[in-house]
């Protein structure tokens, strides 16, 4: 049995999976939010174009989001504010942890997320830069560790 890619601290066939696979829908832009990490992380690219607004989703493709997958490397999900939606919109604040080579990264959005005849899905976010971890650094994750002798071992 495998944890959740997401975070949520369940197994994934009874977290992400459902959803993933159609048998059930995100009842909240938190939900969506972390089912579309996983969905990055396992690299499941039917559902995150599911799931990504059509007005906002421009020319991306299936193939596109594989080949991001695949090179990317990510570690964690934190969600920095996630406040209740209001109607049919909501928003999600969250950081996506990745490495870069030696050094780990963090993706930092404000994602705007709108719920259509019972569907949530992502429109677009805000990006914050966040500033990379290099091996001497503060472990970004939290731990007052070196990056080197943490997460970056």
């Amino acid at each position: 049995m495998t944890a959740c890619p997401c975070g949520s601290q369940r197994l994934y066939a009874e977290c992400c999976q459902p959803l993933h696979q159609g048998d059930a829908l995100a009842a909240t832009p938190e939900q969506l939010m972390r089912s579309r990490y996983s969905a990055y992380v396992l690299a499941v690219t039917d559902y995150l174009i599911a799931t990504h607004h059509p007005d906002f989703r421009g020319d991306l493709s299936a193939d596109d989001l594989a080949e991001s997958c695949q090179q990317t490397q990510w570690q964690r999900l934190e969600i920095v504010n996630a406040p209740p939606h209001q109607g049919d919109k909501g928003e999600v604040e969250f950081k996506a942890w990745f490495r870069d080579g030696t050094a780990l990264r963090a993706l930092h959005e404000r994602s705007r997320f709108v719920c259509q005849q019972g569907h949530w899905l992502y429109c677009d976010g805000d990006f914050n830069p966040v500033p990379s971890a290099g091996r001497n650094a503060a472990c970004p994750c939290g731990s007052g560790k070196k990056f080197k002798r943490c997460c970056g071992a």
